[in-house]
C-alpha cells in the first residue's frame, strides 16, 4: 500500500457528510469527511466512534451537554450514546469507526 496525503485526499470530497475511506485496518475503518451544517440525530447501539479535528471545529450535541473539538483534537462517541454533530464552517474530521457504521451523506 503507497502512503496516503490527507490534503490530497480531502481535495477528492465534494460533498459534506459523505466519508471517503483511507484505510481499512482490520475491522475498523479510517475514514475522512468534510462536515458542514448538522447531522441528525443518532446513535450506535453496538459501535464506538472517534472524531478527530483536522481543520475548523467540531461541536458534538448530546442530551445533557456539548463537547466543541478544535483542530487536533479528537473524542469518542461511545455506543448506544444519542448525538448530534454540527459544524458551523467547513470542517475536516478523520473518523475512526467500525467496518459497520455506513454513513451514507446527509
Amino acid at each position: 500500500m503507497a502512503k496516503v496525503s490527507l490534503s490530497d485526499m480531502a481535495a477528492l470530497i465534494k460533498n459534506y457528510w459523505a466519508p471517503l475511506d483511507l484505510f481499512q485496518v482490520n475491522n475498523v475503518k479510517i475514514r475522512l469527511v468534510k462536515i458542514k451544517g448538522k447531522y441528525h440525530w443518532h446513535k450506535h447501539n453496538d459501535e464506538d466512534e472517534l472524531f478527530i479535528v483536522l481543520k475548523g471545529k467540531l461541536t458534538i450535541h448530546f442530551k445533557n451537554g456539548n463537547v466543541v473539538l478544535h483542530e487536533n483534537e479528537g473524542y469518542v462517541v461511545s455506543k448506544g450514546t444519542e448525538h448530534q454533530t454540527e459544524a458551523k464552517h467547513e470542517t475536516l474530521v478523520m473518523l475512526v469507526e467500525p467496518e459497520t457504521i455506513v454513513t451514507p451523506g446527509n
